[in-house]
């Protein structure tokens, strides 16, 4: 059987949990007990079982992590320092909010996607039956009153024909796109494939590069606060990374930290700007690196959201108004001949 890798949604949910039950002064075991006994997910509570026969064999809380292979690698280092620094509460707090953050983002991405796609595959529909159902009967007037359609209207009128001849074939082409579609978001392969066309298309560049900002400044925050030091903590947040030229600029900050500080180093490579460069100036001078890094975090969080909002304003009139004219044209290049015949009867 193939591991379960814990999603975003699930890993936040699960250190929120932890980090009430280490606040209420319970252990680790007693608390993975708890959830095991009160747990009803079918695909969660065999990992919460495996983690308690670990612990219960008196293997420490990170080493029970590593053995059920669902939790990424960025989570059990955290879990190591926060077990290791005495610090597990607050590592606890902080990642649950980190990977819900991470799940939000996700969800706004998917919701700036899904809804075009609704809309254009709906388009599609609406402009097929028009053309296979609606058009063949206009031809029908017009021979029963002794006329033809000729010039545009023949050409939408054939191309309606082709479509319903072969209806099937389209049926299954289009069944075909969508399943691709769908294997793309379910494959890891293809959700990278979705992602590069994201970090480079016009209209979302901006939005993919402020996502992943956003995941990088939460994990500085993170590791800063865990007691991590510059470097290490570098490295492990450039991991959370995806986004291609934010990594390769995160590396040349990495190469030029015994030259200068970290501040400088994301200024010079252009990572954060303007009043973001201020506060992370500040954060380095003030040694509340990891506090700067959470308002970013949470800063563009904030401005992803509203940039998705903003996209879909413009992108619902804009695909209403398009299916508006697509449907008019076709309507008007029937109808228009068929005023001519009757005028003229």
């Amino acid at each position: 059987m193939k591991d379960k890798q814990l999603t975003n949604s699930e890993l936040a949910a699960l250190t929120a949990q932890m980090s009430l039950i280490l606040h209420a002064g319970i252990s680790t075991y007693e608390g993975i007990s708890i959830m095991n006994e009160d747990s009803d997910d079918k695909e969660l509570k065999p990992i919460l079982n495996m983690i308690f026969e670990h612990l219960d064999m008196g293997e420490s809380f990170y080493e029970s992590l590593i053995q059920t292979h669902a939790f990424p690698d960025y989570f059990l280092k955290m879990i190591e320092i926060g077990e290791t620094s005495g610090r597990l509460e607050e590592v606890m707090h902080s990642l649950s909010i980190h990977y819900q953050r991470m799940h939000d983002n996700n969800e706004n991405m998917k919701s700036a996607m899904t809804y075009p796609l609704i809309m254009i595959i709906m388009m599609f529909l609406v402009v097929v039956v028009l053309m296979t159902q609606v058009l063949p009967i206009f031809n029908q007037v017009f021979q029963q009153l002794g006329g033809s359609i000729t010039g545009f209207s023949k050409i939408v009128l054939d191309l309606g024909i082709t479509l319903s001849t072969y209806s099937y074939f389209f049926i299954g082409l289009f069944i075909i796109i969508i399943a691709v579609f769908l294997y793309l978001i379910k494959n890891k392969n293809g959700q990278k494939s979705i992602y590069h066309f994201l970090t480079h298309c016009r209209l979302t560049k901006n939005l993919s590069l402020k996502l992943a900002l956003s995941q990088f400044s939460s994990g500085m925050s993170i590791a800063l606060s865990s007691g991590l030091d510059i470097d290490q903590s570098l490295e492990m947040s450039k991991d959370l990374i995806t986004h291609k030229e934010l990594k390769e600029k995160l590396e040349k900050v990495q190469q030029s930290l015994d030259e200068k500080d970290l501040a400088a180093a994301l200024v010079d490579q252009q990572i954060f700007s303007g009043m973001y460069a201020r506060l992370v100036k500040i954060g380095s001078k003030t040694g509340h690196m990891d506090e700067i890094m959470k308002k970013i975090a949470d800063q563009y969080d904030q401005e992803t959201n509203e940039r998705i909002t903003h996209l879909i304003s413009i992108i619902e009139p804009t695909l209403v108004a398009v299916l508006s004219v697509i449907v008019g044209i076709i309507l008007l290049s029937v109808m228009m001949p068929l005023i001519g015949i009757m005028s003229s009867l």
